[in-house]
C-alpha cells in the first residue's frame, strides 16, 4: 500500500497538493472544534470544583469555627475528614491567625501542579455579630484537577480516532474521483503537447470521455490547444507567404535605394565643399576684425617713435610701463638701454632683421623698468613717415601677468592638482626620456603602480574632504621614502605611480617597496576619526617586460590588479600569464554590466533549522548569477567585481525585492512562518534612499516587516558604528529583524555591540568547521554562543556540515543553525518542495528526516 501510494504521488504531483490541502483544511477545522470542546469542558469540570469549595465555605467554616472555640479537637478532626471525603478535594489543613500549623486530612502527596487551593479565614461569634467576630485561623482546602484532566483525555482519543477514520475516507474517495475525472485528461493533453510539430499542427486534440451536458475546464483546455494549434498552422502558412513577398520586395528595392545613396552622397560633398569656403572667408574676416581690434586696443600700451637711433616720441602707456617719473628721462636714454644686458644683443639681431625685411613682426624680449624689475614684454617695430621723414614706431605690450599664467597653466596641465605631483602627462614624458638614456646606457628602470585599499569607502563614509586630505597624507608620506631622483606620480583618484631609475640589482626594490607600505599603512587622523589604508602594488620592468611607456603602465597595473585579487595590501611583478586573466576579468565586468537588465540573477535558498524542534523557520537568500555561457557563477566569483564597479547595490535591491516576493508565496502556500534573510553589502547602507528602497520592497510583496531579516557582516557594522547604531534602530523601528553574519571574524567593540538592536548572531563557519576536533574553536564557539544568550540573541551556526557538530553546537545551547549537513541551497520550488516533505532535523539522533505521508 505505501509503495503504491508513493507512485501514485509522484506520478500525479497535483493531486498531491490538492489532498494535502483537503487534509490541512479539515485537519485544522477539526483541531479548531476539538480545542474549543476540550476548553469548555475544562471550564465546566473546574467550575464545577469551584462551587464545592463555595460550598464548603458556607458549610463548614462557622462549625469549624464553633469546635475551635471550644477546642474540641476530636469534632475539629472528624469536620475536617467530612471534608477531604468530598470529590475532588484531596487536602484540608487547618491553621492558627499566626499561619502556624494545627492540622491536615487527606494526602498532602496528591498536591501537585493541577491543584486549586483556597485559603478561608475562620471567626467565631457569640453575639452573632459580624462586628464581634474574632479571628481564629485558616482552613486552607486543596482540590485535584485529575478527574477533569481524565475525562478530556477521554474525549481527545475518541476524536482522533472519528477524525482519522473519517479522514481516510475522504481521502480515497478523493482519490478515485481525481483520477478518473481529472488526472488521465491532463496526461493525455500533456502527450499532446510533447508530440506537437510542424508536421502535426492540423491532427485534432480529442478525450475519451463522455461528453457533458455542459461544457467544462478540460473542454475549454481541449478547444483551445485545437484553436492554438490552427492558429499556429494560419500563421506559418502566412509567415511563408510574406517572406516570399518580402525577398522579392528586397530584390525591388535594393536598386532604387543604392541610386538614390548616391544622389544623398554627390549632394553632401557639394554642401562640404561650400561650407569649406564659407568657413574660409568668415576665418579671413575675423582675422582682419582682430588686426583692427589690435590696432584699436593698442593706446594703452607703450608707445615709441625714434629717428636716427634717438627716441622722439613717448605716450603716457610707455611712462607706466618703465615706470618713469617724466617723459625727458624715457627720451634721454637709447632704446637698447631700455633692454636687460644679456638680452640687447639678441635684440639687435631682431632689430636688424626686421629693418632688413622691412617687416612688421610681433617678438618677445625683457625690459627694464626705472626701479631695476625686469619684466616680460611684447614688442612689435614698424618703418614709416613721421612728419615727413622716416621713424621707427615700437609698441610694447607687458606680458608679465601673461606669462606667469603660461606658466602657472603649464604647470598645472603637468601636476595634479590636489597633491602638486606630476600628473600622467609628465609621467609619460618622463619615462620616455628613461628609455632613451636607458636605451643608451643599457640599464634598467621600474614602474611601480601604487592603488589605495578601502580608499572609496573612506570617501563614502567620511566625505570627499577626508578623502582628499588622505591622499596629501599619503603623498607626503610617499615622498619621504621616495629617492631625490624618482619621480612620484599621480594618475588619479587613488592611483600612484613611482618610476625608479638607476637600479640594477632587483634586490634593492624589496626593501624601498617595504619601507613605503609599511609608511602608507600608518594610521591617519581625519577629523576625530582615526583610519588606516592599505595599498597593492603592481611591478613593471623596462626592457624586460615592455619598451614604450604605455605598455610599461599598462602592465604594472596589470600586475596591480592581481595584488587587490589576492587579498590586496601586496605587491606583484608583471608576468605573463596576468595578460590572459585581466582579459577574462575585463569579459567577466562586461557581461556582469548586463546581467541584470537580462535576467540572469537567481535566488537560492538555504533553509533554517530551529535545534529545538527540528523545523525550518526560515530561509537565507543567496544570488547566484546564471551565465547562458558560463553557467552558475558563483558569488566569491561575481559579488567582489560588483562591488569594485559600483553595481552591488542594484543586485542588493533586486536580492531584497525577489526574496521579499517569495516569502509571501510561501506564505500563500500555507507556511504562514516563514520568514527570509536578505544579505546587505556596505555600499547599500550608506544610501541615503536605503530605507525607502527597504519599504517599498515590503510593501510591493504586501510582506509584513517581521518576516524580513537584514544581515550584515561583523566587519561592515564596525566601520562606522555610530551611523550604523541610528540605521539599525530606523531598520528595527519597522519591524525588521537583524541579524550580525560571520560573527567571530572582526575585531567587534562589544560597547556597540550592546548598542546595537540586534536579535541574532549568525556564528561563522570558520569555528564550526573545527568545533569537534580544535579545541580553540570549539572554547570560541561555546564563549560566543554563551555571551549571545546573556544579551537575549539568537544564535544561528553556519556551516554545519557533519552530525557531531550538530550534537554540540545543540550541547552548547546554539538556538539555530544551517548548512550542507541539512540542506544545500536550493531555488525557491526545490525549497517548496522541501517544505511539502516536511524534512526536518530528528533533535533526538540528530539526523535529517522526512515526513513520507506529506511526500
Amino acid at each position: 500500500m505505501r509503495k503504491l501510494w508513493l507512485s501514485y504521488s509522484q506520478s500525479n504531483p497535483l493531486a498531491r497538493r490538492v489532498l494535502a490541502a483537503i487534509l490541512v483544511c479539515s485537519t485544522c477545522l477539526a483541531i479548531l472544534a476539538t480545542g474549543l470542546q476540550l476548553l469548555l469542558d475544562y471550564r465546566h469540570g473546574v467550575s464545577a470544583i469551584e462551587l464545592r469549595l463555595d460550598e464548603i465555605e458556607r458549610g463548614y467554616l462557622d462549625s469549624i469555627g464553633a469546635s475551635l472555640w471550644t477546642m474540641d479537637e476530636q469534632q475539629t478532626g472528624k469536620q475536617l475528614e467530612g471534608i477531604a471525603r468530598l470529590p475532588g478535594i484531596v487536602l484540608v489543613e487547618l491553621s492558627d491567625p499566626a499561619g502556624k500549623f494545627l492540622m491536615r486530612a487527606g494526602l498532602p502527596g496528591n498536591t501537585g501542579l493541577n491543584t486549586i487551593r483556597r485559603s478561608m479565614p475562620i471567626k467565631f461569634s457569640e453575639t452573632g455579630r459580624e462586628v464581634d467576630k474574632y479571628p481564629l485561623g485558616t482552613l486552607d482546602v486543596t482540590a485535584s484537577l485529575e478527574g477533569v484532566y481524565r475525562e478530556l483525555q477521554d474525549k481527545v482519543l475518541l476524536i482522533l480516532i472519528t477524525q482519522t477514520t473519517k479522514t481516510a475516507i475522504v481521502v480515497i474517495f478523493t482519490l478515485f474521483i481525481f483520477r478518473r475525472l481529472v488526472s488521465r485528461h491532463l496526461s493525455k493533453i500533456a502527450d499532446y503537447a510533447r508530440r506537437l510539430d510542424m508536421s502535426n499542427l492540423g491532427d485534432a486534440l480529442a478525450l475519451r470521455r463522455r461528453k457533458p451536458k455542459q461544457q467544462d475546464e478540460l473542454d475549454i483546455v481541449v478547444s483551445a490547444f485545437n484553436d492554438m494549434t490552427a492558429s499556429i498552422k494560419r500563421d506559418v502558412e502566412e509567415l511563408a507567404s510574406y517572406r516570399a513577398d518580402l525577398e522579392r520586395l528586397v530584390a525591388s528595392r535594393t536598386e532604387e535605394l543604392a541610386q538614390k545613396i548616391a544622389e544623398k552622397e554627390e549632394a553632401i560633398r557639394r554642401l562640404h565643399e561650400e561650407m569649406t569656403e564659407r568657413q574660409l572667408a568668415e576665418q579671413a574676416a575675423r582675422e582682419n576684425e582682430a588686426r583692427y581690434r589690435q590696432v584699436v586696443e593698442m593706446s594703452p600700451d607703450a608707445i615709441m617713435i625714434e629717428r636716427e637711433e634717438k627716441i622722439i616720441f613717448v605716450n603716457q602707456g610707455t611712462l607706466s610701463l618703465l615706470g618713469a617719473p617724466n617723459v625727458e628721462q624715457v627720451k634721454a636714454m637709447p632704446f637698447l638701454q631700455l633692454v636687460p644686458v644679456g638680452w640687447r644683443e639678441r635684440m639687435q639681431e631682431k632689430m636688424d632683421e626686421l629693418a632688413e625685411h622691412n617687416e612688421q613682426r610681433a617678438f618677445e624680449s625683457k625690459m627694464v623698468r626705472f626701479d631695476g624689475t625686469v619684466i616680460d614684454v611684447e614688442i612689435r617695430r614698424a618703418t614709416f613717415q613721421y612728419g615727413g621723414e622716416p621713424a621707427i614706431q615700437t609698441v610694447i605690450h607687458d606680458i608679465t601677468r601673461h606669462k606667469d599664467y603660461e606658466e602657472q597653466l603649464r604647470k598645472q596641465a603637468l601636476h595634479d592638482a590636489l597633491t602638486g605631483l606630476p600628473n600622467r602627462l609628465l609621467l609619460m614624458d618622463r619615462m620616455e626620456q628613461a628609455i632613451l638614456l636607458a636605451g643608451r646606457d643599457g640599464s634598467s628602470f621600474y614602474v611601480l603602480f601604487f592603488d589605495l585599499d578601502r580608499f572609496k569607502y573612506i570617501n563614502d563614509t567620511l566625505g570627499h574632504d577626508a578623502g582628499d586630505e588622505l591622499l596629501k597624507t599619503i603623498t607626503e608620506r610617499m615622498s619621504e621614502c621616495a629617492r631625490k631622483g624618482d619621480t612620484l606620480a599621480r594618475l588619479g583618484g587613488d592611483e600612484f605611480v613611482l618610476m625608479l631609475e638607476g637600479i640594477d640589482d632587483e634586490e634593492v626594490i624589496a626593501p624601498l617597496v617595504q619601507r613605503i607600505m609599511d609608511r602608507i599603512c600608518e594610521p591617519v587622523v581625519l577629523g576625530k576619526q582615526e583610519v588606516a589604508v592599505t595599498c597593492s602594488i603592481g611591478i613593471s620592468v623596462y626592457p624586460q617586460d615592455a619598451t614604450d611607456p604605455f605598455t610599461l603602465l599598462k602592465y604594472a597595473d596589470t600586475a596591480m590588479y592581481h595584488a587587490k585579487d589576492k587579498g590586496r595590501n601586496s605587491v606583484e611583478r608583471y608576468s605573463a600569464e596576468m595578460h590572459s586573466r585581466v582579459n577574462e576579468h575585463l569579459v567577466m565586468e562586461s557581461h556582469l554590466r548586463r546581467a541584470l537588465e537580462r535576467n540572469e540573477f537567481v535566488v537560492h535558498y538555504q533553509p533554517l533549522i530551529n535545534l529545538r524542534s527540528g523545523k525550518i523557520v526560515g530561509a537565507e537568500a543567496l544570488v547566484r548569477w546564471k551565465h547562458p555561457e558560463l553557467g552558475l557563477v558563483p558569488p566569491a566569483r561575481f559579488i567582489p567585481l560588483a562591488e569594485e564597479i559600483g553595481l552591488i547595490c542594484g543586485i542588493g535591491e533586486w536580492v531584497m525585492r525577489t526574496a521579499c516576493a517569495q516569502a509571501k508565496a510561501w506564505h500563500a502556500a500555507g507556511f504562514n512562518d516563514m520568514q527570509v534573510s536578505v544579505n546587505l553589502s556596505a555600499q547599500q547602507l550608506v544610501r541615503p534612499q536605503f530605507e525607502a528602497e527597504v519599504a517599498q520592497a515590503l510593501a510591493d510583496a504586501a510582506l509584513p516587516s517581521r518576516y524580513l531579516e537584514l544581515e550584515i557582516t561583523e566587519s561592515t557594522s564596525m566601520r562606522s558604528p555610530e551611523q550604523t547604531v541610528l540605521l539599525l534602530a530606523k531598520l528595527k523601528a519597522m519591524g525588521i529583524r537583524i541579524a550580525i553574519d560571520d560573527f567571530g571574524t572582526g575585531y567587534s567593540n562589544l560597547v556597540y555591540l550592546k548598542r546595537f538592536p540586534v536579535d541574532r548572531l549568525k556564528l561563522d563557519r570558520s569555528f564550526v568547521s573545527d568545533i569537534t576536533s580544535n579545541p580553540e574553536d570549539s572554547a570560541l564557539a561555546h564563549a560566543i554562543i554563551g555571551m549571545a544568550r546573556s544579551l537575549k540573541l539568537t544564535v544561528v551556526a553556519e556551516g554545519v556540515e557533519g552530525q557531531a557538530q550538530v550534537r554540540q553546537l545543540s550541547s552548547y545551547g546554539c538556538d539555530e543553525m544551517q548548512g550542507y549537513y541539512f540542506s544545500r541551497p536550493v531555488e525557491a520550488d526545490g525549497f517548496l518542495a522541501m517544505l511539502h516533505s516536511g524534512r526536518t532535523l530528528d533533535t533526538a539522533s540528530c539526523t535529517v528526516v522526512e515526513d513520507v505521508s506529506l511526500a
